[in-house]
């Protein structure tokens, strides 16, 4: 696409240099040369604009502290509306106090759209869960049962020392 924009800029450009060694008037040459100038200004401008959405592009980070009082056996990230919760991300259990960093990609178009389901079941198998987390780059606190007891199962901070 972005050839095309340029392969159009540079024959602007040769018609207006034709046109005016044939002696073309200079008012269609001067309307050629702006058409020319805003075609190649158009492709900088599409092509600015792809790089800095390929910079845009980051990745979700979660750092996920387990502050539940009891270890968490089960852990999952997964897609708002989605049945798969996919792998227990705290694996063999994410003992009282211990945290885990959990990162997810997706293109950059497509972040401001992403609501992911944070679960989690804890030892004395309580299950608790937060379903509008986004796209971002978060510290997040898991609370047990009665201290859940407010609006959420979580909280968006590292713990205190």
């Amino acid at each position: 696409m972005r050839l095309n924009k340029i392969a159009v800029a540079t024959v602007a450009v040769a018609l207006v240099m034709g046109m005016t060694a044939c002696g073309g008037s200079s008012s269609t040459a001067s309307s050629v040369a702006s058409s020319a100038a805003a075609s190649s200004e158009a492709a900088s401008s599409e092509a600015a604009s792809e790089a800095a959405s390929e910079v845009e592009a980051q990745s979700a980070e979660y750092t996920v502290y387990n502050t539940t009082g009891t270890a968490v056996t089960e852990l999952y990230l997964y897609d708002a509306g989605s049945e798969d919760k996919g792998e227990n991300l705290a694996g063999e259990g994410l003992a009282d106090g211990d945290s885990l960093v959990i990162t997810r990609d997706v293109d950059a178009d497509k972040q401001a759209d992403v609501v992911y389901v944070l679960e989690f079941v804890t030892e004395d198998g309580a299950t608790q869960s937060f379903d509008t987390l986004h796209y971002e780059v978060a510290s997040i606190s898991l609370k047990s049962v009665d201290a859940a007891a407010g609006a959420t199962a979580i909280a968006f901070e590292a713990p205190q020392n």
